[in-house]
């Protein structure tokens, strides 16, 4: 049986890096300093602080979310029996494993990005469908799971403001950090839900799919990724999942007792004026 592909992004111990991730990592970084350094030069003083949340706090928070999504995928592939990613050095929690230079670059640069694919072998599962039907819901699962953190985090956020005096400014950088956690992971999730190859949904949806539509979906395969490409050129995607992402935020603040209005009710006591910041 060929070799299939997963959307995996993993990471090396720190320790003895090979030189091609060393060059790598140097390409990389040296492009993305040259062009913030451009950047900045052209931004007008209220935008950068617009860019340095961006780069302080999304950035690394895709990069983290996206780093847990792949090594999902490669950690139940061998568990389910599947040596590849194993030996391909998967099994690790170091981007630069995974870093491929344009999609790094435009994960900094347009707010979206990619790296390179795991290899899965489905030939080494007892049970080939069900087994990638197993490995392609762990990527989005994980990202569910890390929403769930966030919410967690803003959950222990929101009690301690009984216990303890934060700034407003504290306060707020806390609440956004907690937030992108939350957003991002459920966009992450939402997003590789969808039924459109080579994304995890595709899976689920050709393993339920009856087999006298699994040609046709097959051939659907090969245009699909430039349909992704459209609808994130004319903003489809947002179109698509922001609905999904609000319900699903608003879900999971009412699950942990509305920890956004307890947030929220503490910053309206700075802006009345009964607390200084």
């Amino acid at each position: 049986m060929p070799y299939s592909y997963t959307r995996i992004y993993k990471f090396s111990p720190p320790g003895g890096m090979p030189p091609e991730s060393f060059n790598r990592l140097l390409v990389i970084g040296g492009a993305i300093l040259f062009l913030f350094v451009i950047s900045l030069t052209l931004q007008s003083s209220s935008s950068l602080i617009g860019s340095a949340f961006y780069y302080i706090f999304l950035v690394p928070v895709i990069l983290v979310s996206l780093t847990v999504h792949e090594y999902a995928h490669a950690i139940m592939a061998d568990f389910l029996g599947d040596p590849t990613p194993r030996r391909m050095g998967r099994l690790s929690l170091n981007p630069l494993r995974h870093l491929e230079p344009v999609g790094t670059l435009l994960l900094f640069f347009a707010g979206f990005g990619w790296a390179k694919p795991v290899i899965v072998d489905p030939a080494n599962f007892r049970i080939p469908r069900r087994a990638m039907l197993s490995v392609a819901m762990a990527g989005p699962l994980s990202n569910l799971l890390l929403a769930v953190f966030g919410m967690g985090m803003l959950k222990a956020l929101a009690a301690s403001l009984a216990y303890f005096t934060l700034s407003a400014n504290a306060t707020l950088l806390l609440y956004k950090f907690c937030e992108t956690v939350i957003v991002i992971n459920l966009s992450l999730a939402l997003f590789n839900l969808l039924p459109i190859p080579p994304l995890d949904g595709s899976r689920v949806t050709s393993y339920f799919m009856p087999g006298k539509y699994q040609l046709k979906y097959r051939q659907f395969e090969e245009l699909a990724p430039m349909l992704l490409l459209i609808l994130f050129a004319v903003g489809g995607l947002g179109v698509i999942l922001s609905p999904a992402i609000n319900l699903s935020f608003n879900a999971l603040n009412d699950l942990f007792g509305d920890p956004l209005r307890e947030v929220g009710t503490y910053l309206l006591r700075f802006k009345s004026g009964g607390m200084q910041y």
